[in-house]
C-alpha cells in the first residue's frame, strides 16, 4: 500500500467536507426564496436566524466527532467514512425539500454537521498512523483539503444556485458528496500492527521524559496535558472564528466594496489551507509546543494590530491572511500533538475529545460578535467600536492560547489502567 495514497484520499475527502465553510453563500438565496414577500413569506428567514444553522453545524460536528472517533477506533476508517458520506448526503438532500428555518437547522446544521464529523476524523487519524515520521506535515496536507474546500465548492455552489435554484443546489451537492466520498473511502485502511516506514527508527525519548504509551480517553482527560491542549485550542480557534465572522461586515463598514470583501475572504481561505501545511512542517521541525507558542504569539499580535492595519486594503489583507493561516494551523498542530502525547491506539476518540474545543470556540466567536453588534449604536462609528471590541475579545483568546502553549508538557508517567477482568 502506497501510504501517500492514504494522504491524498484524505485530502480529497476533506475538500468535500470543507463545503461547511460555504454556508454564507446559501443565506441570501434562502431569504429570497422563503423570506418576507415570497410565497412562503416567513419572517424567520433572517441573517441572524440562519447564522444559528452554521453554529449548529459546528457544534454538532465537534460533539458527534467524539462518537465517530470511538467508532473509527473499533471498526476502521473505511466503514466510518462511508457512514459519514451517507449522513452528510442525507442532510443536504433533505435540505432541498424543506422550507422552514427549524427544518434547515435540523437537516443542514445537525444532520449535515454529524456527517462531516464522521468523514473528518478518519482521514486525520489514518494519515497519522501511516506517517509516524511526518505526523505534522502529512496531517497538515490532509486537513488542508478542508481549508480549501470552500474555495473549491463555493463557485460550484454559486453556479448551481444560479442554474437550478438554491433548493436543487443542495440536492445536487448531496449526490456529489455521496459519490466522491464513498469512492475515496475505499482507499482508507489502517497500517498492519507494528508498522514502521522503511528506514525510519522511532526517536529515543528525551532524558527524564516519560515513556510514550497509549492512553485511554479516561486516562487522557485526567492529565494536565489534555486540559492545556484543550484550552489552547479554544483560544486560538476562537481568534480565527471571531475574525472570520467579522471580515465581510467590517470591510463594508470601512467603506470597501462587496467585491473587495469577497477577495479578502478568498485570501483568508487560501491562507487557511496553506497554514495547515506550514504549521505541520514547523511542528515536525521544532516540536509541537514550540510551534504553537510561535504561531499563537504572532496571531495574537496581529489581531491586536488589525484595527490599525485596516487603514489600507493591503494592510487588512495581510492581517487577515496571518489570522487565516494561524486558524488553519490548529488542525495540523492538535491532532499531531494528541498522537505524540497520548499514542495512536485510541487516537480517534482522543483527538475527537480535544476537538470539542473547536465546537466551544465556534459558539464563542460568532455569537460574541453578534452580542457586540447588539450592544453598540448602529451608525458607522458605533459599528466600528463594536468590531474593535470584537478584536479585543479575539486578542484575549489569543493570550489564553499562548499561555496554555507555554504550559504544555508531556503527561507524567502513570501506570496504565488494568484491563477489565484482570
Amino acid at each position: 500500500m502506497n501510504r501517500w495514497a492514504i494522504c491524498l484520499a484524505g485530502t480529497g475527502i476533506n475538500i468535500c467536507l470543507g463545503v461547511l465553510y460555504s454556508w454564507s453563500i446559501f443565506v441570501v438565496p434562502l431569504i429570497a426564496k422563503f423570506g418576507p414577500g415570497t410565497e412562503v413569506n416567513s419572517a424567520a428567514f433572517t441573517r441572524a436566524n440562519l447564522s444559528w444553522v452554521f453554529t449548529a453545524s459546528i457544534f454538532t460536528f465537534a460533539l458527534v466527532m467524539v462518537y465517530a472517533g470511538r467508532l473509527q477506533d473499533r471498526i476502521g476508517p473505511k466503514a466510518v467514512t462511508m457512514i459519514g458520506a451517507g449522513i452528510m448526503a442525507t442532510g443536504f438532500i433533505l435540505t432541498s425539500f424543506v422550507s422552514s428555518v427549524p427544518a434547515i437547522f435540523l437537516t443542514y446544521g445537525v444532520i449535515g454537521g454529524a456527517g462531516v464529523a464522521f468523514g473528518y476524523v478518519t482521514p486525520v487519524v489514518t494519515t497519522i498512523k501511516w506517517f509516524p515520521d511526518k505526523k505534522g506535515l502529512t496531517v497538515g496536507i490532509t486537513v488542508a483539503g478542508f481549508g480549501f474546500g470552500a474555495f473549491v465548492f463555493t463557485p460550484i455552489a454559486v453556479k448551481l444556485i444560479k442554474t437550478v435554484g438554491v433548493s436543487s443546489a443542495f440536492l445536487y451537492l448531496g449526490f456529489i458528496f455521496l459519490i466522491v466520498i464513498m469512492a475515496l473511502a475505499q482507499i482508507l485502511r489502517v497500517p498492519p500492527p507494528g508498522y514502521k516506514p522503511e528506514g525510519w527508527t522511532p526517536p529515543a525519548p528525551k532524558p527524564g521524559a516519560a515513556k510514550a504509551r497509549d492512553y485511554t480517553p479516561g486516562e487522557m482527560i485526567k492529565t494536565g496535558t489534555f486540559w492545556t491542549l484543550w484550552l489552547a485550542f479554544v483560544g486560538n480557534a476562537g481568534v480565527g472564528l471571531m475574525v472570520i465572522s467579522l471580515i465581510a461586515p467590517y470591510a463594508k463598514t470601512l467603506g470597501m466594496s462587496a467585491e473587495t470583501a469577497a477577495y479578502l475572504i478568498g485570501f483568508l481561505s487560501i491562507a487557511n489551507g496553506f497554514g495547515r501545511i506550514i504549521a505541520g512542517f514547523m511542528s515536525d521541525a521544532m516540536g509541537r509546543a514550540t510551534a504553537m507558542i510561535v504561531i499563537f504569539a504572532v496571531t495574537t499580535a496581529t489581531v491586536i494590530a488589525i484595527p490599525y492595519m485596516a487603514n489600507t486594503t493591503v494592510g487588512l489583507a495581510v492581517g487577515l491572511m496571518v489570522c487565516g493561516a494561524a486558524y488553519g494551523a490548529n488542525f495540523a498542530l492538535f491532532p499531531a500533538a494528541t498522537a505524540e502525547y497520548f499514542g495512536t491506539k485510541n487516537l480517534g476518540v482522543n483527538y475527537a475529545s480535544v476537538f470539542t474545543a473547536w465546537g466551544i470556540a465556534g459558539v464563542i466567536g460568532p455569537q460574541s460578535k453578534a452580542a457586540m453588534l447588539r450592544s453598540y449604536p448602529k451608525d458607522v462609528a458605533g459599528r466600528l467600536d463594536a468590531y474593535n471590541a470584537g478584536f479585543k475579545i479575539a486578542a484575549a483568546l489569543g493570550i489564553l492560547a499562548v499561555v496554555m502553549a507555554l504550559m504544555i508538557k508531556p503527561p507524567k508517567e502513570t501506570a496504565p489502567a488494568p484491563a477489565v477482568g484482570s
